[in-house]
């Protein structure tokens, strides 16, 4: 009593405020106590009298296992699976698909496609599976045209040497350009050529034939041509599929190219470049009733005049630097031309 009439009213309140605190502390701490009560119908293990029901530990530890289940579960719903770990010295690319492997090559150049073959074993056969094989002998070097020809058929029995059917991935295109003449390399290409044309899923088979040297006299040059006709009679099936053909600085005899053009049954485009014509008159008939031929292109042709005597499926012509004065072409049975294309310099006077 004496305190309270002695304090301030300052003091009094300071007081009272501190003591109304430390009660507060003491009512908080009371209501966090926490009391480990044991559930109902269930004995603690710790008593000196009391035995473990039988059972008791394989039901906890079930239901445990099912909770622990029930929680994985409800995780791997929630969250996303984790990306795969990949060592950092791993190879990404070889462990694609082999059709996404295929894809990937067909989009370099084929020098490069044999290349990658020598990464792995599983790359080596790779190349054999293409789809497109494009083979030019101006790619491969060599000392002699000779040298590149053997450069070049055997790279062409390296990729063309057909694989058992149920393994490859058909070839639906295939362009090869080589020299003439060489006998042996003739007949390897035309081998594989057959092998491949005869599994039946070729879509566009094209040949560039041309004479290693522009130097060559009028009679090699007729005697070239009759190689390449003898080499066009001896693999008939490789020449019935042919799509494309270009012959540059041969020479022919009158009935060649028709000949040729009625051998090669789906043949579409053919091209005549620097070529000529053997004997008097120079005249290059072309009568083809039943081809299906669309595009004729002579370019520097040594020919007076081309008739065109019927030739039904052809839609486009191109004539480029004739040697007569007057326009060589002549045009018969041709109902479905479409576009006639000439390119000549002018005479000067």
């Amino acid at each position: 009593e004496w305190e309270k009439k002695s304090l301030s009213p300052s003091s009094r309140a300071c007081r009272e405020s501190t003591k109304s605190k430390s009660a507060a502390s003491r009512r908080g701490s009371k209501g966090s106590r926490i009391e480990m009560v044991a559930p109902r119908g269930r004995r603690s293990p710790s008593g000196p009298d009391r035995r473990p029901q039988a059972g008791g530990g394989e039901r906890s530890a079930g239901g445990a296992a099912a909770s622990e289940q029930k929680a994985a579960a409800r995780v791997s719903v929630n969250q996303p699976a984790p990306p795969p770990k990949f060592n950092a010295g791993a190879d990404r690319i070889s462990a694609l698909p082999e059709h996404l492997l295929l894809e990937i090559l067909e989009r370099l150049d084929l020098r490069e496609a044999v290349r990658a073959g020598a990464l792995s074993r599983r790359w080596r056969r790779l190349p054999k599976h293409l789809s497109r094989v494009d083979l030019d002998v101006a790619h491969f070097q060599g000392a002699t045209p000779l040298e590149a020809m053997d450069a070049f058929t055997g790279a062409a029995r390296s990729l063309l040497a057909v694989v058992p059917l149920a393994e490859s991935s058909a070839l639906k295109s295939l362009i090869l350009g080589f020299y003439m003449p060489s006998p042996p390399h003739l007949s390897t290409i035309g081998r594989l050529v057959q092998d491949v044309v005869s599994l039946g899923q070729t879509e566009c088979l094209e040949f560039c034939i041309s004479l290693p040297s522009p130097s060559n006299t009028v009679p090699q040059r007729a005697e070239i041509g009759r190689q390449f006709m003898s080499f066009c009679q001896a693999y008939p099936v490789a020449f019935s599929w042919l799509t494309s053909l270009a012959l540059e600085r041969l020479a022919f005899g009158h009935s060649d190219i028709t000949e040729l053009i009625s051998s090669c049954g789906r043949l579409r485009r053919l091209t005549l470049r620097t070529c000529r014509l053997v004997d008097l008159p120079f005249v290059l008939k072309i009568d083809t009733p039943c081809s299906g031929i669309q595009e004729l292109k002579f370019l520097c042709v040594g020919c007076t005049r081309i008739d065109l005597i019927s030739v039904p499926k052809l839609r486009q012509v191109v004539c480029h630097s004739w040697i007569s004065e007057k326009l060589p072409l002549h045009f018969g049975y041709v109902p479905e031309l479409r576009s006639v294309l000439l390119d000549s310099r002018a005479m000067a006077w």
